[in-house]
């Protein structure tokens, strides 16, 4: 099965899970690690990851996000998929559940929003580091183009631990459009 296919298997089951959001945001971007010492196999040289893909080619990252309240502070669930994660060589999924703070409707809505969630990336680059849990936190502006539709960008930095004995720090930056309900 292709890796889009994947994702979207995994974004309908969301989307069955949460059905009755009020925010629903299609998004995509970029994901810039931080700094990280790879340790392959025994034989072959080791390696740095620090630079973003920006290659549009090879797009960094996609998603879909559900938001579902009516008060200041709500659930948001995320399923994201990453055809190049960290290197050109392994793909990653990424599912989270967050708490999200948003201020009162108005056409333009900062948020701020911190969870928890799993990654698994396979492939057969070093990145390929099977199922982890890990953190993530961030915030973002969501502005009503007309209404029900949007445009959000968002920031998020993920921290996952027990990578190499390490822990692997991403920025993920996305834009996306978003449908109210």
């Amino acid at each position: 099965m292709s890796y889009f296919r994947c994702f979207l298997v995994a974004a309908g089951v969301l989307c069955a899970v949460a059905a009755d959001a009020q925010d629903l945001t299609f998004y995509g971007g970029f994901h810039n690690p931080g700094a990280l010492r790879l340790s392959p196999a025994v034989g072959e040289v080791r390696e740095t990851v620090r630079q973003p893909l920006t290659d549009p080619r090879k797009f960094g990252v996609f998603g879909v996000r559900l938001y579902n309240s009516s008060a200041l502070l709500g659930l948001e669930h995320t399923v994201s998929f990453s055809p190049n994660f960290v290197d050109s060589n392994a793909w990653a999924l990424l599912a989270h559940t967050n708490l999200r703070l948003e201020a009162p409707a108005t056409m333009v809505r900062p948020y701020v929003t911190a969870g928890a969630g799993i990654l698994y990336a396979a492939g057969d680059g070093l990145a390929a580091i099977g199922g982890k849990f890990g953190w993530n936190y961030g915030g973002g502006v969501r502005a009503s183009v007309m209404p029900p539709v949007g445009v959000r960008i968002d920031v998020r930095g993920y921290s996952i631990k027990g990578v190499q004995d390490q822990t692997l720090r991403i920025w993920e930056t996305s834009v996306g459009i978003s449908f109210s309900f």
